[in-house]
């Protein structure tokens, strides 16, 4: 029923992407990103659609010198006309070569809003010299810095660059402080004083990690002193804690270090107590033995089951009598080492500040020389500092005058621009509807292209191999469907009655990958289409991970759980069928999620396939439950469902893995809850197919009225 067919055609269609069955079942949805993206898009490509942008900035020149702290009214202009001429002169400057390359300097990793990445410095350079527009505004003291470009991206940067850089290198230019010899010698100055601070600094620094000192000053007293009087006080404490950690651990062992007994245990009881692990181990072994003793209740001395039981109580008491004579010695170890660490910790302490205090009476001659010379060191360093904050306040003035406005200062600066000057909109609006087009055809279509779940019998033939047994349609209320999954089910009763009169396969597995595929339903409608054709049928359920209650029936009958446990006929434990619901033995009342007894269920299969012709075995999903294996190893066919829309294709693999390595004798893979797309596919044929039919019929009833089955 499965061998694997290795031809398989890799490009085999699967029919799980169909574009216009994903357009129709979203077609508002479509429409509404259209009309969203069209309603959107028309206002952005009428403020987007213009080709040309602007930005300027706006510079100030003023009559006379700013300065900043001092002012000087020998740099003034004594007519207009030279005002103008000099307003002149600065607007045909800011295009100057060397000021428009430093501008692209500085913008740095900007630079590729205008200089392209194949383009020369000097290229871009001067094209950007060719773009601006400089104008100085007459009857005023303005002049305007525009650039214009089909990018709006860093105009504004690149205009604000160039105006900086042009005020910076005239500000140089013209202040008189741009040839300061006076701060070249004071920065001399700081220099040298610097470089003697920096030696008294090392020297202060060195007797100071000498002496362990880290302030000195004529006003402080030898810290010497009192470093002694502090040593001598931690020499005493440190000789009560040595006697008092003594004292402690000759409570707990003698001078021979025998340990007392009494004292230890009285001391590692409450810790022994508390240990989280004893009690995490006392509360699961006292939890497994009140199962243990549950599970004993009612079962006879000589049971096997009630024999392994107490064997276990047994060995949980023995083993929780081990783990609390290891936490006991455990602890015991443990606060005797903790004891003696502390005699051996004090001793070190005492014995560490006692050399101490030897080498600080030894070192005091050493200490009080060093402490005076750093007691120098540090006035002289007051009185360098002194000399350094006159040198940077003059510094300061020369510096702060020499960054003065000048006759030159932005009065405003380029901002980004937003509405373009020139240009056209059409093309933005052919985008604009193109973009609406295609992301109206392609968000509805996306869902289903990215849904990797198996939806089709023809994905299951690209993933395993060979393609699979059947495919049922979902159930429906329509007419039409449910002839044509009728018709799937009768053909699948039909080979599987072949495969029994052909091979003598009778024990049938039905399970399935992940919960949710139908398999009970599946095994109840397949017994009454086998029962249809004249067969004797049983449907077992093998799951006791969750049983299902349409197995039960009116009267206490055993379960298979019963089966494997006591003698009971098996006719005993079927019950009779009852509308849809076909002759059936229910798993009983099952205690664990798993089955038990595996020689014996086997056994009592043997005697199912002796009293029926099919058994149906209604198995838990593969993916979840061990005995499904040992379910499918002792089948002669093993049917896997497959729930369209719910089954990736690595649980698949894995599930395939699993059967292959179990071998069982044969294996077929069933797709259930297979949707009709009235959009099209195979499956929505096949029922259009029927419907046409069934009319048809109707019309031949109507004109032949006497034929047989009229009305």
């Amino acid at each position: 029923m499965a061998e694997s067919t290795s031809g398989t055609p890799q490009n085999l269609p699967t029919g799980a992407f169909m574009p216009l069955v994903s357009l129709r079942k979203r077609k508002w949805i479509a429409m509404i990103i259209f009309a969203l993206v069209v309603t959107v898009g028309t206002p952005l490509a009428w403020m987007k659609g213009k080709a040309t942008y602007s930005s300027t900035a706006t510079i100030y020149v003023a009559p006379h010198f700013v300065g900043i702290l001092k002012e000087s009214k020998e740099l003034d202009f004594s007519s207009y006309q030279q005002f103008r001429q000099f307003v002149e002169h600065q607007a045909l400057t800011v295009t100057r070569y060397d000021i428009m390359v430093e501008a692209l300097r500085r913008m740095g990793d900007r630079r590729f809003v205008w200089q392209g990445g194949n383009e020369s410095e000097r290229r871009a350079a001067e094209r950007l010299q060719a773009a601006l527009k400089v104008v100085a505004i007459e009857n005023s003291y303005l002049i305007t810095v525009t650039l214009e470009s089909s990018e709006k991206e860093g105009l504004d940067e690149i205009v604000n660059k160039v105006v900086d850089t042009f005020i910076e290198k005239n500000r140089n230019a013209e202040s008189f402080f741009a040839s300061d010899q006076r701060l070249t010698a004071l920065h001399n100055r700081r220099k040298s004083i610097m470089e003697v601070i920096a030696d008294k600094v090392a020297r202060r620094n060195k007797i100071a990690e000498q002496l362990g000192v880290t302030s000195f000053s004529a006003q402080t007293t030898n810290p010497y002193d009192q470093l002694l009087v502090e040593s001598q006080n931690a020499l005493g404490k440190a000789q009560r804690d040595r006697i008092i950690s003594e004292s402690a651990l000759a409570v707990l062992e003698d001078s021979n270090n025998n340990p007392q007994k009494e004292a230890i245990e009285a001391a590692t009881h409450q810790s022994v107590q508390a240990d989280p692990e004893l009690s995490t181990l006392r509360a699961s072994f006292y939890k497994r033995r009140s199962e243990l003793l549950l599970q004993l209740t009612g079962l006879e001395e000589r049971h096997p089951l009630a024999i392994q039981i107490r064997e276990e109580l047994s060995e949980i008491d023995r083993e929780l009598g081990r783990v609390t004579g290891n936490v006991v010695g455990d602890a015991t170890r443990h606060l005797l080492e903790q004891y003696r660490a502390n005699v051996r910790r004090d001793r070190k302490i005492e014995m560490e500040l006692q050399r101490q205090q030897t080498n600080l009476r030894q070192q005091s001659s050493v200490f009080a020389a060093l402490f005076n010379e750093a007691v120098n060191l540090s006035d002289d360093l007051e009185r360098n500092k002194k000399l350094i904050e006159d040198v940077d306040n003059r510094t300061e003035f020369f510096e702060m005058e020499s960054r003065a406005p000048g006759f030159l200062r932005v009065e405003t600066y380029a901002l980004p621009p937003e509405i373009p000057v020139k240009g056209g909109r059409k093309k933005m609006l052919i985008l604009v509807l193109v973009a609406g087009l295609g992301l109206g055809l392609g968000l509805p279509i996306l869902p289903d292209l990215l849904d990797k779940r198996i939806k089709t019998p023809n994905q299951i033939t690209k993933i395993v191999g060979y393609p699979p047994l059947a495919g049922l349609l979902e159930h429906s209320d329509d007419l039409a469907i449910r002839r044509v999954r009728a018709d799937q089910l009768r053909r699948l009763a039909i080979l599987l009655d072949r495969e029994r009169q052909s091979h003598g396969n009778r024990i049938i597995l039905l399970t399935s990958i992940k919960p949710g595929a139908g398999v009970t339903g599946l095994a109840f409608e397949l017994a009454n289409e086998l029962a249809d054709i004249g067969l004797k049928v049983v449907v077992v359920e093998t799951n006791p991970f969750k049983p299902d209650l349409r197995y039960g029936s009116e009267g206490d009958k055993p379960g298979l759980l019963d089966l494997l446990v006591d003698d009971v006929d098996v006719l005993e434990a079927v019950a009779s069928a009852s509308g849809v619901l076909p002759q059936r033995i229910s798993v009983g009342f099952a205690l664990n999620p798993h089955l038990f007894a595996y020689p014996k269920l086997k056994e009592r299969l043997q005697q199912m396939k002796e009293l029926y012709d099919v058994v149906l075995l209604d198995a838990p999903p593969i993916l979840l439950s061990a005995d499904t294996e040992f379910l499918a190893s002792a089948s002669d066919i093993s049917l896997v469902l497959i729930g369209a829309w719910q089954v990736a294709p690595g649980e698949l693999r894995r599930a395939a893995g699993i059967m292959q390595k179990v071998n069982p004798p044969v294996i077929g893979f069933i797709v259930t809850h297979l949707q009709i797309y009235r959009g099209g596919g195979y499956f929505s044929k096949q029922v259009n197919e029927y419907a046409e039919a069934e009319a048809q019929s109707r019309e031949v009833l109507k004109i032949h009225p006497s034929r047989p089955g009229g009305v």
